[in-house]
């Protein structure tokens, strides 16, 4: 793919991801868009670390993308992972044979996977995912031009996923707030208790059922009733 294709290609994801910038929507545009400008690519997956430092594959194209990413969170080992917890990118003509995963090469070869590439995603140089390019044909990802397409293709994909994660979470806490004020309001309508109280009181039900606190309020708003009353008194105090 020559530089001026790769331009068109990254500047129609920027586009797509502007008209809605969600993260789930984004992830598969970026899957999506992976496999247009690497053809040799039969499956690709975006693999994120979790705030636990697990992984989880947030899209794919396949559901064979995702066994070969789930077996490597199973057995802790493979490509998507090293490169999403530290950084780079890994390629693979001979996945069965590779030495640097012994348990997991075997096994995914069985799935048909021959060769990959998995290059990570990063925020401010630090690595919190990664893209992972599976072929079926041995040998694959050889050509180091299409690795490096891979890898400046990351990069943006980088940018636009930070993006709408953060569009995502502004948009949940505005959501939250809401419904919070929507439960005050109905608390202080019940109870006769000003915005201090209602808070307090649905923080509160919050932490002796230990429930987020937005789903007290949502539980309040959807059903007009509040779990404790007990706890009404003691918000008075």
């Amino acid at each position: 793919m020559s530089s001026h294709d790769s331009l068109a290609v990254f500047a129609a994801l920027a586009a797509e991801l502007q008209h809605e910038p969600d993260e789930i929507v984004t992830s598969r545009a970026i899957v999506t868009r992976m496999r247009e400008i690497v053809p040799d690519a039969d499956r690709v997956s975006l693999t994120v670390r979790t705030s636990r430092n697990r992984h989880r594959t947030l899209a794919s194209s396949h559901r064979l993308a995702e066994e070969a990413d789930e077996l490597q969170y199973a057995l802790g080992e493979g490509p998507c992972v090293e490169t999403a917890d530290r950084g780079g990118w890994l390629r693979s003509g001979n996945v069965e044979a590779d030495p640097r995963w012994p348990a997991w090469g075997p096994r995914v070869a069985g799935l048909g996977v021959r060769s990959l590439v998995s290059v990570a995603v990063t925020e401010r140089d630090e690595p919190f995912g990664s893209i992972n390019l599976y072929s079926h044909e041995p040998g694959g990802f050889a050509d180091r031009d299409v690795v490096d397409l891979a890898v400046v293709y990351a990069v943006h994909a980088a940018t636009a996923l930070s993006s709408a994660r953060l569009a995502s979470s502004l948009q949940a806490a505005v959501s939250s707030r809401h419904v919070i004020g929507m439960a005050q309001g109905i608390v202080m309508e019940r109870y006769n208790i000003d915005r201090r109280q209602s808070f307090e009181l649905l923080r509160r039900l919050s932490s002796t059922s230990n429930v987020k606190l937005r789903d007290v309020a949502a539980r309040i708003v959807e059903t007009r009733t509040i779990p404790d009353e007990r706890s009404v008194e003691r918000a008075e105090d």
